[in-house]
């Protein structure tokens, strides 16, 4: 049977916290997901539509996707609304808010296949060089270390800042990732990454209070947005071009480099990157005409 009719906007907020304490999401993906809902229910207001689970049809639904085409989302941020209220629909459901499921009926667009922005090498090579350059020691050895692990380890953003002391193990090589939804994986460390954050921690100031890796010089942790300070620091030293380039570009540069120089497979790729689905990662399979061209001429039969 199902409950009582509740404004929806008053159990989105049940379910954000649903969200973070049984699915382990963030409390930066909560929020989004909550922002994504708030849309649908302006859309019912604007509609002079009671903001309640009975009210929803596959028609309103409709309509608001047409809205937002109108307005000129992209495909990808509609299908993610979509995709976000399926999900919240599924949580009215399994608390018996409601046994109809209007939302299945409308179908989600298909998102563009945009190849990801990524560096070559020496490029790669010149924003590591110029992470060593700051106005102190401290900040170029922590710097160094941070654009060390982003580069050879493809971590993203969150997963670097949240890094703990014991998540490392130098003397084995490897650091310990806690990425979305609180899933854990082992990533290797290459020397070059393991001797820049062994450097890192004998500046790492020792008292302070908590245990994450990367500090401020008064030793705080780092949050995202100084994160995002020190990132456009050292990219304004090199002379690499700013088309859409960001911290994200690493992890994609990183697993780039990785597929084409041929020593690590697709799934293998997928284990480092902490991608729950393969054809996620098979967005890394982009290649140019000359490289085609070179992986022909490469067929074994053409040497006989």
């Amino acid at each position: 049977m199902c409950r009582t009719p509740m404004l929806m906007d008053t159990i989105a907020q049940d379910f954000a916290l649903y969200l973070e304490a049984e699915k382990g999401y963030s409390p930066l993906t909560a929020r989004s997901y909550c922002y994504d809902l708030r849309t649908f229910f302006d859309y019912m207001e604007c509609e002079e539509v009671d903001c309640t689970v009975a009210n929803v049809t596959v028609s309103l639904i409709r309509g608001w996707v047409v809205q937002m085409h109108r307005r000129g989302l992209s495909r990808s941020t509609i299908a993610r609304r979509l995709y976000g209220f399926r999900s919240f629909w599924s949580y009215l459901i399994e608390c018996d808010f409601t046994d109809s499921d209007p939302v299945r009926e409308v179908s989600v667009p298909k998102r563009e296949q945009r190849l990801p922005k990524h560096l070559p090498a020496p490029q790669l090579e010149e924003l590591l060089q110029a992470s060593e350059q700051s106005h102190s020691v401290f900040c170029g050895f922590r710097n160094h270390a941070m654009m060390c692990m982003l580069v050879f380890t493809g971590m993203r953003r969150g997963e670097l800042i949240n890094l703990r002391t014991g998540d490392l193990s130098l003397a084995e090589g490897v650091v310990k990732v806690r990425g979305k939804g609180s899933k854990e994986r082992i990533i290797p460390l290459v020397e070059r990454a393991a001797d820049a954050v062994s450097d890192w921690l004998e500046f790492r100031p020792e008292d302070c209070e908590h245990d994450y890796l990367f500090t401020t010089t008064h030793g705080n942790r780092i949050h995202p947005s100084r994160m995002q300070l020190i990132w456009r620091s050292i990219f304004e030293r090199t002379d690499i071009e700013d088309e859409g380039v960001s911290l994200h570009t690493l992890r994609h540069s990183m697993a780039t480099l990785l597929l084409q120089s041929g020593e690590a497979s697709l799934p293998e790729i997928q284990r480092i990157l902490g991608h729950s689905r393969l054809d996620t990662t098979a967005i890394y399979l982009h290649v140019t005409d000359s490289e085609l061209r070179d992986a022909v001429q490469g067929h074994p039969l053409t040497k006989r």
